[in-house]
């Protein structure tokens, strides 16, 4: 499905990209000498002159040592066209932005009466539909040793840590999907088990949430280190996807570290 939000977000952003532009160039303008450039080729070389006065056609002769003068002008030139450019392009962006209705599309379906909605199969889900069919993919989780100790997270799930208690309880508390110990596949065979596969539900965006929590156990911190490359060397990963916490038996997890990590990647 072709995600909205990510393109409201982008284009918002070019937006203010080009203004930001706009603002540097005019700057750079203001700064500009009067007048405009008259390039004239002479055999194998180029004369520039500068043109103050519009009433002179031929404008005066710059010689070799006032070049600056000449990259100065040709330099104005181009920055009032392109100026002109970049409003006409940031008029089109707002233009659009002011005119596009993401949820549109998904109304075409939403005003249905109730017994066509049964007979229709909708091209595009609600964020609730995406959600209930992306929580219920199935998967085998990876289970628990008989000896494993017992950890609860506020919906009742069980997880390994008290650290992944205060990740899941977080997530949990801003609404955000999460599947514990969702499996990563490279070339159809499982690479790992990430703690917590999150869902973006603005951007309809999946993160991988790895919390290493016995930084201080060199065999832990190993094994973990393993897991790690793993990812940096998968071809088909993208790593910015990846989010990770940290702590050791003198360092332990922060939860301001948890809701910043929230903001950042999931809100």
């Amino acid at each position: 499905m072709y995600n909205s939000a990510q393109l409201l977000i982008t284009l918002e952003q070019m937006s203010k990209d080009i203004s930001e532009r706009i603002r540097k160039i005019s700057l750079r303008l203001e700064n500009s000498p009067p007048g405009s450039l008259r390039i004239n080729k002479n055999r194998k070389s180029y004369q520039y002159y500068h043109r103050i006065n519009p009433s002179d056609p031929q404008g005066k002769y710059i010689p070799e040592k006032y070049h600056y003068i000449a990259v100065s002008l040709a330099q104005k030139d181009y920055d009032k066209k392109l100026i002109k450019t970049l409003i006409d392009q940031q008029k089109a962006i707002d233009r659009f932005l002011k005119d596009y209705d993401p949820d549109a599309i998904q109304r075409v379906y939403a005003d249905l009466s109730e017994p066509r909605q049964k007979l229709v199969s909708s091209e595009y889900l609600s964020d609730e539909e995406f959600i209930k069919q992306w929580l219920n993919t199935p998967y085998a989780r990876l289970g628990f040793n008989k000896n494993d100790p017992e950890y609860y997270t506020a919906k009742g799930e069980r997880v390994r840590s008290k650290s992944e208690i205060l990740i899941a309880d977080a997530l949990y508390r801003h609404n955000i999907p999460y599947r514990y110990e969702f499996p990563v596949y490279q070339n159809g065979v499982i690479m790992s088990a990430p703690d917590f596969n999150c869902l973006n539900v603005r951007l309809r965006k999946e993160y991988y949430w790895e919390h290493l929590g016995k930084l201080g156990d060199k065999e832990y911190a190993d094994r973990n280190v393993r897991k790690l490359e793993k990812y940096s060397l998968a071809g088909d990963f993208d790593e910015t996807i990846l989010i990770l916490t940290f702590e050791t038996d003198s360092r332990p997890l922060n939860t301001r570290v948890i809701e910043e990590k929230i903001r950042k990647f999931l809100l």
